[in-house]
């Protein structure tokens, strides 16, 4: 029985960590897993994805036997980890950076369309 509490307070705090990190606030472990896609490493998506599984597992007693604890407990470690490392702040900036850049790519194309055009019609 202690087994299943560990996980469900595993798997409370994954969904705490997520929420704080990647701003997923709603759904289950699994769904929340699913809309962070690309922003996980594929392995800690597993890594959670497994925490989950353990988590439905837990609530069924006699599934509750099956479960390993210790690569339950391997799982959460990790993916735990790589959650506390995100730096929230960072990632906004890159994320800001990352769209000023473009904007700037394009206002560049455009004005330099702009001057070919402008030269191929000899206003220049």
């Amino acid at each position: 029985m202690e087994h299943s509490e560990m996980i469900k307070s595993n798997a409370d705090a994954l969904r705490t960590l997520m929420a704080k990190r990647l701003g997923l606030k709603r759904g289950s472990l699994s769904r929340r897993v699913a809309k962070a896609g690309r922003q996980l490493p594929s392995g800690v998506r597993n890594d959670i994805a497994i925490v989950a599984e353990a988590e439905q597992m837990a609530r069924n007693p006699k599934l509750a036997m099956r479960l390993d604890p210790n690569a339950t407990k391997s799982a959460y470690d990790r993916a735990a980890t790589h959650l506390k490392a995100i730096d929230v702040v960072d990632r906004r900036k890159g994320i800001a950076l990352s769209v000023l850049g473009s904007m700037a790519f394009n206002f560049l194309a455009a004005i330099t369309l702009f001057i070919v055009v402008l030269r191929w019609r000899g206003l220049i």
